[in-house]
């Protein structure tokens, strides 16, 4: 045997099955089956002996071995129904018929095997529960995510057996899978109609309604769910979730700790009760429940994603970056770790916690495996324009651009804003040709710290008492002057003290915070709603602090400190005419404030208000590139007022 090939043993095998020689083949067969288990022809010829043994039973696991190994050979799939049906075991047949001819597998022997198989039934007086086929059919199609075709199996369970409430309930899930939201909710509907206590379905359909955002059926169908099934650990975690989208917070807390108190190991519980308490601001009992959470589950890369925002909101910055690097060695293509790392990674340039090999090792690795999301080109493209590197912020700008519309409406409408409006600001920086990129060793440097205003001037030249420096952006992305007069240490404040920390003591800072928080749709106007104190008070109380923490840490730094005030804005036709007059009175407000009280810190102020202001409070448009950044061409105006 040892001197004969594996394809001349199966042959030897072959001829001495076909002369009747069963003992010989057996031993051919079971010596290929010992060099090659897997064999497929050695496995289905040896089921084949062994049926004409009699140990028809014993043949199966052959059969299914040959099938696995070769699922396009019909003779494989005849043999194994044969022996099934062989074996009155009817259903098995029925399903393998099926999966045969949903595979194409065809011809007449399989039509001839499906009247057999009727036949054998009628001989046996038995009624088939084909339905029941057809439904096992269909989870078997569901879990292969061939949701058509699960959906069409359901259909025919249901023509056989019209009560059939597992059958509505599975192809609910499968219709809710495809997005058709409304035949889902009709298919649990009908499941319910026929089985009024299905929990399930009452759960399932909340879930559709809160996909719709239809919260209060969503809560009503989930409270069905529990009065049918009161230890129901998933409904309470779901009617949790639809209590925080309606800002119910504390309610929603409560729910998922019944949750958790039914199901101690519910990660999930502990995953959205973080969220909960992020929301009301209460961070430690965040972080906590995320902590929680991964205790449970420890490759949860949601919860660790998570706990990095906790820690980068509580200005953690380099515990936040660690959590944010689990999170991508758990899952390296989790599209939104990425853009949280990158962001914070964006702001922090330049600083110690940007210069790490193995961070940047981390980034460039990500990038070889995965195509970059829209919120991720412009992420890319700001982190180009701080470096001066403008072919590559055009490149980023320009992938953006052709990003799939369909990805970017994924992004959150926060995102969106924030992807199109760098996108048109960094495209109307690049107009004007910047004057050089910066030596930091060797050059004269003015440092612009800020949020987006930082970078209208970065990269160009500007003269201060006869010497000339290039401006240098250090960027905090969304910060007001109010994040800075808060008593608690903030991300806001974390990465402005990180870029500052990067540069050397007794620098020229440029200061750009203040715009933000004059907009009508959030700061001082939303604040004034809100609180019982007069806009004026919020605004002075708002500088304040703003100042006073720049000079508390300037004592340390010495910089001569700048604090430009915010520009007359532009009138927006998106807002009345009240709504733009209450910007523009926020805004002259504001910067009167800024300069009653910056004397104080001996700080000195740069006045781009006065510069753009046109009629009735508005921008003269004079310097503006979009409708609220200026551009460079501001810049003679502001060395007049530096070297007066």
């Amino acid at each position: 045997m040892a001197k004969l090939t594996i394809n001349q043993a199966l042959q030897q095998g072959v001829e001495a099955h076909k002369a009747g020689q069963k003992q010989k083949a057996h031993r051919l067969y079971a010596a290929i089956l010992k060099a090659q288990p897997k064999h497929p022809d050695a496995n289905h010829n040896t089921g084949l002996l062994t049926v004409e043994f009699g140990k028809i039973e014993l043949a199966l696991p052959f059969f299914k071995t040959a099938l696995e190994a070769n699922p396009r050979n019909a003779q494989f799939w005849y043999s194994h129904i044969v022996a099934l049906i062989k074996l009155e075991r009817l259903i098995d047949a029925k399903v393998l018929l099926d999966q045969a001819k949903s595979k194409g597998i065809k011809g007449t022997d399989f039509d001839q095997l499906e009247q057999r198989l009727n036949d054998v039934n009628k001989a046996l007086g038995i009624k088939p529960d084909y339905a029941e086929v057809y439904y096992n059919m269909g989870i078997v199609l569901k879990k292969q995510n061939k949701l058509e075709e699960a959906i069409e199996a359901y259909n025919k369970a249901l023509t056989i057996k019209p009560d059939y409430a597992n059958a509505y309930y599975n192809m609910g899930i499968a219709l809710q899978d495809q997005g058709k939201l409304e035949e889902a909710i009709e298919a649990y509907r009908k499941a319910i109609a026929i089985k009024p206590d299905y929990a399930n379905a009452y759960n399932n359909m909340g879930t559709v309604f809160q996909n719709q955002v239809k919260l209060e059926e969503a809560i009503e169908a989930y409270n069905k769910a529990l009065a049918i099934k009161p230890d129901y650990a998933n409904a309470y975690n779901n009617i949790g979730i639809a209590l925080q989208n309606q800002g119910r917070l504390e309610e929603a807390i409560e729910a998922y700790n019944k949750a958790i108190t039914i199901k101690p190991d519910y990660a999930d519980a502990y995953y959205n009760m973080g969220i909960a308490f992020k929301d009301q601001g209460k961070l430690e009992e965040a972080f906590e429940a995320y902590k929680k959470a991964l205790t449970i589950k420890l490759d949860f890369a949601d919860a660790y994603n998570n706990m990095g925002a906790v820690l980068q909101d509580q200005g953690k910055l380099e515990e936040a970056i660690e959590v944010y690097n689990k999170v991508l060695v758990i899952k390296p293509d989790y599209a939104v770790a990425i853009e949280n790392r990158l962001s914070l990674l964006t702001q922090v340039q330049g600083t110690v916690l940007n210069r790490s090999e193995k961070y940047n090792q981390i980034t460039e690795d990500i990038q070889l495996k995965i195509n970059l999301g829209p919120k991720s080109h412009i992420l890319h493209a700001i982190s180009s324009f701080l470096s001066a590197d403008v072919n590559q912020t055009q490149r980023h700008v320009h992938n953006f651009k052709t990003c799939d519309s369909k990805v970017f409406d994924k992004l959150t409408p926060p995102d969106q804003l924030f992807c199109f409006a760098y996108s048109e600001y960094l495209s109307a920086l690049l107009k004007k040709p910047l004057d050089g990129t910066i030596n930091l060793s060797t050059g004269n440097v003015v440092y612009h710290i800020g949020e987006s205003h930082c970078l209208s001037y970065a990269h160009h030249n500007i003269e201060i008492n006869g010497t000339t420096s290039l401006i240098a952006p250090k960027i905090t992305f969304g910060a007001k002057a109010f994040h800075f007069s808060k008593a608690n240490d903030n991300a806001f404040k974390a990465i402005t003290k990180a870029n500052l920390d990067s540069i050397p003591k007794e620098s020229q800072v440029f200061v750009s915070f203040g715009e933000i928080d004059c907009r009508p749709n959030e700061g001082f106007i939303s604040a004034a709603t809100k609180l019982d104190q007069s806009i004026e008070e919020i605004v002075a109380n708002t500088l304040t602090g703003y100042l006073q923490w720049f000079a508390g840490h300037n004592k340390y730094w010495n910089h001569d400190m700048h604090f430009l005030n915010v520009p007359a804005p532009e009138y927006d036709q998106r807002y009345d005419a009240i709504k733009n007059v209450d910007v523009a009175n926020i805004v002259a407000l504001f910067n009167q404030q800024m300069e009653k009280q910056i004397a104080n810190y001996n700080f000195k102020m740069i006045d781009v208000f006065a510069i753009t202001l046109g009629k009735d409070g508005f921008s003269n448009s004079l310097f503006h590139i979009d409708a609220k950044h200026l551009g460079a061409k501001a810049l003679p105006k502001i060395e007049q007022q530096l070297n007066k």
